[in-house]
């Protein structure tokens, strides 16, 4: 049985040189790391083997190398990548919160320091994907390649494809449909882009809704998170109304829960695939 924990590092002092100034560029200053990382403790502490953890002397040694290498202008950028280089050295980890702070900044008044605090988790992501124009294969191929390349992608595995009947009453080609399992170290607004860009490199153009395309990538859950504004909305809205969607996610996902209806993607898919026997009987 696993046993959620955390390593905590509390006050590791560094000397680096980070800021905008052009001072802070070659005068090296305090910056001070604290940082909670998430991991499961069980074998650890059933066996008080240190193989069966991470050592905390090797989390401050990648601190220490990451602070004095590249200089970067904000602490926000220097936290957040601090957190993602945690995170992909230690595989363990299930989430880092890294927050570090500046002592000595270059400001006035009276303060004890400055700091900024970033979080960084690996999430489970579905991906809707399907093709109706061109080579639909190597469109596909070349979305699945591309994800799996970016650093912050640390898994990918896609459902068999499918031929399908096209969806909504405007394309006029068969498409070819899968799902895909990504983890991930990105947020759900930074999948989304890479995802965007993505499409737009395989030459995907949004002039007609629902028409043909040579790219479509649907993020359909990221997680458990819920959004119900803006250009991502979490779930995808229509994921539960399409066999195509829910077919290749129950294969590959059959117990991931939709986190709005609180059901299985099996469960999902018999209840839609009823509905679709009880339209056909009323025909």
């Amino acid at each position: 049985m696993s046993v959620n924990g955390s390593i905590i590092i509390r006050g590791y002092e560094v000397t680096a040189c980070h800021g905008v100034n052009p001072e802070e560029k070659t005068d090296a200053q305090r910056f001070v790391v604290s940082a909670v990382l998430d991991l499961d403790i069980s074998r650890a502490a059933g066996s008080d083997d240190i193989g069966n953890t991470v050592s905390y002397a090797h989390v401050c040694k990648l601190i220490k190398a990451f602070l004095c290498g590249e200089s970067k202008n904000l602490l926000e950028c220097l936290a957040l990548s601090l957190a993602r280089e945690i995170m992909l050295a230690f595989p363990a980890f299930t989430r880092a919160e890294v927050t570090i702070d500046k002592p000595d900044a270059p400001m006035k008044g009276v303060f004890r320091s400055v700091a900024v605090r970033a979080e960084v988790k690996r999430t489970t992501a579905y991906i809707g994907m399907g093709s109706s124009l061109g080579d639909r294969t190597a469109y596909m191929d070349r979305a699945v390649n591309a994800l799996a390349s970016d650093r912050l992608v640390l898994s990918v595995r896609e459902s068999g494809r499918l031929r399908t009947a096209p969806y909504g009453g405007v394309a006029e080609n068969e498409f070819l449909n899968s799902v895909l399992e990504v983890g991930t170290l990105h947020d759900a607004d930074g999948l989304f882009a890479l995802m965007r860009r993505g499409e737009e490199e395989c030459g995907r153009e949004r002039t007609l809704h629902w028409g043909d395309r040579t790219l479509d990538l649907d993020l359909l859950l990221f997680g458990d998170e819920v959004r119900s504004s803006g250009d991502l909305i979490l779930p995808h809205p229509e994921m539960t109304k399409r066999e195509f969607v829910l077919a290749p996610l129950s294969e590959i996902a059959p117990h991931a829960v939709h986190p709005l209806a609180r059901k299985r993607v099996s469960e999902l898919l018999a209840e839609l695939l009823t509905q679709e026997k009880k339209k056909q009987l009323l025909l």
